[in-house]
């Protein structure tokens, strides 16, 4: 094996841990400056800068003897890669950060012990509300006049459609089912 593609080999197994404190460091740098961290956007940042590197770094060392298309072939490859890595570091600190499920979890671990009562008053309807409007008109998701709230990218609903068409070919249902209360918990028991 040669040496470009022991480099590429190293390097695209370094890609995912690169991606992920390159999303750590540009959020670290916005709190130090005063300013609250972005992590959807740090995220595509760090991802495609790294898919970039990626690709230029096959473009410099083009590996033994590459035809052209074998280098096209290799750059796209590497940027198909690099998407997925974007893709999965941006799905890890997206859902951390805004999963239902996760959060609960986190408000749960940080009392280490609540009443449902308590969790629901942390975590209701209005808290999520009061939580995700300034989160979406920080992202520019969301823009305010007038006291009402306008979508202000369009790429969101895009992309929701896109999931949408995807969920449908791939036979799963364009919304997932509404789950239950576990039995123990509709009846005001607790769970063990």
């Amino acid at each position: 094996m040669s040496a470009a593609m022991c480099i590429l080999i190293i390097a695209l197994a370094v890609a995912p841990l690169s991606t992920w404190l390159g999303t750590a460091a540009i959020n670290w740098t916005a709190r130090a400056a005063g300013r609250s961290p972005l992590p959807q956007v740090a995220c595509f940042i760090a991802g495609f800068a790294n898919m970039a590197a990626l690709v230029v770094l096959v473009l410099v060392l083009r590996p033994t003897g590459s035809a052209p298309r074998e280098l096209l072939a290799g750059v796209l490859f590497t940027a198909a890669y690099g998407f997925c890595v974007n893709f999965l570091n941006w799905f890890v600190f997206t859902v951390t950060e805004t999963s239902m499920h996760a959060h609960l979890l986190v408000e749960i671990g940080h009392a280490r012990e609540i009443t449902r009562a308590e969790l629901e008053q942390r975590y209701n309807k209005t808290t999520i509300v009061a939580a995700r409007i300034p989160r979406l008109l920080e992202l520019g998701q969301l823009r305010l006049d007038g006291g009402r709230l306008y979508l202000a990218r369009s790429w969101v609903l895009r992309s929701a459609l896109a999931l949408r068409v995807l969920r449908r070919l791939l036979g799963i249902p364009p919304t997932p089912p509404q789950e239950t209360a576990a039995p123990s918990l509709r009846e005001g028991g607790a769970a063990r």
